[in-house]
């Protein structure tokens, strides 16, 4: 690519930009245009305030001091562009290449225009700077050495981008099978969502691992020197100063138990920092900072190799990508004619094979006790929730507020603390937790049918099998991880065993209050919902209300049934062992299937007088 060239791949850059800017209208492009202003002005802050930092207050800092506050740089820098990733999973070309195929120019100037206009973002245009600056100040405050971290970290922004690139560019190829396309976004966004809980994970841990002061020993020797005061063996004087004595060696067990925790936090910081590529950075800036450039020298190499090898792969996925590759797909075998196949040619296949009867899908299966209807509506909604990889997305929610929360819970409260009907109450706001990522399948179970809700409002069945339908839908999978969230909770926190048996008539009382409460919210409040997501398309403030005191009323629904517990746990304070919750679990179970039963009468034949008004808002505004 020569000079020209290049001069008209900027030139139609700025057109793009310019035209793109003018099609959003003069507010937004001034908007824009201040956003710009005040990311520059944070970003010249931000580079003085880091070279006043490392000018003025690392001086004689110890470099475990440097290391740790590099990783803390690097972990708050990766952690925010990941962020960025997740808001376009896909690469956007600024300049298509497709367009330039026909052209003599270079196809590696063009990929290299793109790459360098993928850097525009605000997460460079803060970090950088304040990289700059730190660095800037450590080498004026220990001396040139550290000007090594210069092409370091410039290296370290190509490895970073780099393999984003290259990810992205593998994503596009993936996803040109639209079917594909949606499954390998909640697979990267889960991905993510764990790596994020990494840090957590790693925090629990290494408070497990603290070593434990033994307060006992102190409480000891305490009782010994009280008990010789009261038999007059120590004189008053004695008495205080082996009392002081004891406390000193008491603190200073402590600081040596924080001091070897605190080694071998460091221990492993250095590890990590050694093993993982992320980690060179700050170990280069350490070793720098104590007069060492040789590995700040080996991080530059790698870094500059790693990031050359990303573009490299990522230029022959994007040359594959616009060439057809992953788009042009083998051809499909002929089908056999008439009379050709397994059998004699000329006469039908199924003359000369015996006729094999095909196992039924799930779609053709009957629920026992039930309606050809419900069945039907029941099943073909499990169908599509199980197939839907948004709806996968929703279901793993709960996971990860298990693996978020659920892991401090367990990890601070030891089992012999807990009470002993604080357990089941654990357990239930496991549930209820499960229950609630479930409201967009109950609260709006219309909003996802979007055009679909069209074969209801046509279809001869009666209104209340449709409801009862498309609870039966949810059910299974409500209950099954409702009984995974107390069988943890049993294992972890072991309670009684009626204890954990009336849970299972409590998730199903749990369960059906839900979708009574749910039905009257997805008949008066439907949200249109935009095809492949879980974002209401129009969200407008009645649903939002509505939705607010769905939740009120389902949770203070909830707070009653659970009266026989509460009543159980008094008679246990007053030392009477009267087992009422699991038969008053029952009971309330069985009324409340009773309840449902009735009121899905009732909301069916509201849902009938409202049909219409739920078509036009999940088809017409979704569309």
């Amino acid at each position: 690519m020569n000079l020209e060239h290049l001069r008209t791949f900027f030139w139609l850059r700025s057109r793009l930009l310019i035209n793109q800017l003018a099609r959003g209208g003069i507010v937004n492009a001034v908007f824009i245009a201040l956003a710009g202003i005040v990311c520059v002005f944070l970003s010249i802050n931000l580079f003085i305030g880091a070279f006043l930092v490392g000018w003025l207050a690392f001086d004689d800092a110890p470099s475990f001091v440097i290391l740790l506050v590099w990783d803390g740089i690097v972990i708050i820098f990766t952690f925010t562009w990941m962020i960025g990733l997740l808001t376009e999973l896909q690469r956007s070309e600024a300049l298509s290449l497709e367009k330039f195929l026909h052209l003599p120019v270079s196809p590696a100037g063009v990929f290299g225009l793109n790459y360098l206009a993928s850097l525009m973002s605000v997460n460079l245009l803060m970090f950088v700077p304040l990289m700059i600056g730190l660095t800037l100040g450590l080498a004026a405050a220990r001396g040139p050495a550290l000007l090594v971290l210069l092409p370091l970290l410039l290296a370290f922004i190509l490895m970073v981008t780099a393999l984003t690139y290259q990810f992205q560019g593998w994503l596009v190829s993936l996803m040109t099978n639209q079917r594909r396309r949606r499954t390998v976004i909640v697979v990267v966004t889960l991905v993510f969502i764990l790596m994020f809980q990494l840090p957590n994970a790693i925090g629990l841990m290494a408070i497990r691992d603290r070593p434990e002061i033994d307060f006992d020993l102190q409480k000891k020797e305490l009782e010994v020197i009280q008990h010789a005061y009261d038999n007059k063996q120590i004189t008053d004087e004695e008495y205080f100063k082996r009392k002081q004595e004891n406390v000193n060696a008491h603190y200073q067990r402590i600081r040596e138990a924080d001091q070897r925790f605190k080694d071998e936090a460091l221990g492993y910081a250095a590890l990590a920092n050694t093993v993982l590529p992320l980690g060179w950075l700050p170990l280069g800036a350490q070793n720098a900072f104590d007069g060492d450039v040789l590995p700040a020298l080996l991080g530059l190499a790698a870094y500059t190799l790693i990031g050359g090898l990303s573009l490299l792969r990522a230029y022959r996925t994007t040359l594959r990508l616009y060439t057809g590759h992953f788009t042009s797909g083998a051809p499909s075998s002929p089908r056999p004619s008439e009379g050709e196949g397994a059998g004699v040619r000329g006469q039908p296949a199924s003359a000369t094979s015996p006729s094999v009867r095909e196992p039924a899908t799930l779609l053709d299966r009957k629920i026992p006790w039930l309606s050809e209807q419900v069945s039907a509506v029941a099943l073909g909604g499990f169908r599509s929730i199980v197939r839907a990889p948004e709806a996968k997305m929703l279901l793993i929610t709960p996971l990860i507020m298990f693996i978020a929360f659920g892991a401090m819970v367990f990890q601070r409260a030891a089992t012999d603390e807990v009470p002993e009907f604080v357990r089941p109450l654990i357990a239930i706001g496991a549930m209820n937790t499960i229950m609630i990522t479930l409201t967009q399948f109950i609260g709006n179970q219309f909003g996802f049918d979007r055009g679909g809700f069209r074969i209801y409002v046509l279809s001869p069945a009666p209104r209340r099998d449709v409801l009862l339908g498309k609870n039966l839908a949810v059910a299974p999978i409500a209950l099954v991880m409702a009984v995974v969230a107390a069988s943890l909770v049993q294992i972890l926190m072991p309670m009684r065993v009626y204890l954990f048996l009336a849970l299972l008539p409590q998730m199903v009382t749990m369960f059906l209050t839900f979708a009574i409460f749910g039905n009257f919210l997805a008949i008066y409040a439907p949200m249109p919902i935009q095809p492949g997501g879980m974002k209401a398309a129009n969200t407008q403030l009645l649903p939002v209300l509505l939705n607010f005191t769905f939740m009120i009323g389902y949770t203070t629904t909830i707070a009653i049934t659970l009266l026989p517990l509460a009543i159980e746990a008094i008679f246990d304070l007053l030392d009477l062992i009267v087992p009422l919750y699991l038969p008053m679990s029952v009971a309330v179970c069985a009324g409340v299937i009773l309840i449902y039963r009735r009121v899905l009468v009732w909301q069916g034949a509201i849902l009938q007088t409202r049909e219409q008004a739920i078509l036009d808002v999940v088809t017409v505004k979704a569309e």
